[in-house]
C-alpha cells in the first residue's frame, strides 16, 4: 500500500473489491477521519491508498454517494457532506440529478427493448456464454448490493455490444452513470433485487434463444416493474399505517320516501335534528 493515510486502511477484499472500499470509506467518515465539509483526496491517490483501480475506486465513490455521506462537485472535487447514512426518502427517488426517474424509464424503454430485439437477431454462441455467464454470478445470494448493481449495468452494456450498432453503445454509455446511481437508490427496496434478476434472465432466456419479440417484450416488462416497484413503495410511505391504503367509497345519501309538499324527516321516518313529536 503506497501513501500515508488517517486511520489506517485495512487489506481490500478482493471478491468485492468496490464494495469492500466503499465499507471502510464509509468507516472512515463515520469515525471521523474525514469530516463533513472536508474534501476528499483526488481519485488518484485514493486508488493508491486503498490500493485498487480508479474504476473501483470511483465505484466506491459513487456507492458512498448514494448513500448519502458524499457529494461529487464535478471540476471541483468530492467532498463529505455527512457522516450518516441518510435514510431512503423514496419520494426523491422520483427526481436524478436534473433529470426526473420517468425521463430515464421512458429512454431506456426505447434503448433497452430495441437493444433486446437486435441482440437477439444477432448474438453468437460466445455472446450467449457471456450474457448466461453475469446472470450466474448475479444469482450468487453473497453477492452485495453493489456488486449486484455493478453485474446489472455490466449485464445491459453487454447486451448493447451484441447489437454491433456503435451508435446505440454509445447512448447506452451515456446514460449509464444515472442507471448506475438510480440502481444504488432503489436495489435495497424490500423485493427489487430478486424482481430485478428474474426479469434479468428472461430477457437473456429470450436472446439467447433468438426470440427477438419476447426479448423486446421481457425488456420493457422490466423497466415497467421497476416503474411499478416504484409506485407501490411510494404509495405505502404516503400511508400513515405503512401500508397503501384502499380508498372506501362513501356510503350514498338515503333515499327520500316523502311525498312532494311533506316534512323532511330524518334517519328511519324520524323528524328533522331539533324537533320532536307531538303526542
Amino acid at each position: 500500500m503506497t501513501g500515508t493515510t488517517r486511520g489506517g486502511i485495512e487489506p481490500v477484499r478482493r471478491l468485492k473489491v468496490a464494495d469492500s472500499v466503499a465499507e471502510q470509506l464509509e468507516l472512515m467518515i463515520t469515525r471521523g477521519d474525514y469530516a463533513p465539509g472536508d474534501k476528499l483526496p483526488p481519485e488518484r491517490v485514493l486508488a493508491e491508498q486503498f490500493a485498487v483501480g480508479r474504476s473501483s475506486m470511483r465505484e466506491a465513490i459513487r456507492v458512498v454517494e448514494a448513500n448519502g455521506l458524499l457529494r461529487t462537485d464535478h471540476g471541483v472535487g468530492v467532498f463529505v457532506v455527512s457522516n450518516t447514512r441518510r435514510a431512503t426518502n423514496l419520494s426523491e427517488l422520483l427526481v436524478l440529478d436534473e433529470f426526473t426517474v420517468p425521463e430515464l424509464f421512458e429512454v431506456r424503454i426505447t434503448l433497452e427493448r430495441d437493444a433486446a430485439g437486435f441482440a437477439a437477431q444477432r448474438i453468437t454462441a460466445d455472446e450467449v456464454a457471456e450474457l448466461q455467464g453475469i446472470i450466474a454470478a448475479m444469482a450468487d445470494p453473497d453477492l452485495s448490493d453493489a456488486a449486484f448493481v455493478a453485474l446489472d449495468a455490466d449485464l445491459h452494456r453487454a447486451i448493447a455490444r451484441v447489437t454491433k450498432n456503435r451508435l446505440l453503445i454509445k447512448l447506452h454509455e451515456t446514460i449509464k452513470p444515472l442507471f448506475v446511481d438510480y440502481s444504488h437508490q432503489v436495489i435495497g427496496l424490500p423485493g427489487r433485487r430478486e424482481g430485478a434478476h428474474a426479469g434479468h434472465c428472461a430477457i437473456v432466456d429470450a436472446v439467447a434463444g433468438r426470440r427477438v419479440r419476447d426479448a423486446r417484450t421481457a425488456a420493457v416488462r422490466h423497466i415497467r416493474d421497476v416503474e411499478r416497484d416504484i409506485v407501490a413503495h411510494l404509495e405505502q410511505s404516503a400511508a400513515p399505517t405503512g401500508r397503501a391504503r384502499r380508498r372506501v367509497p362513501e356510503p350514498p345519501p338515503p333515499r327520500s320516501t316523502s311525498r312532494p309538499g311533506s316534512r323532511p324527516t330524518g334517519p328511519a321516518g324520524a323528524p328533522p335534528a331539533g324537533e320532536t313529536r307531538e303526542g
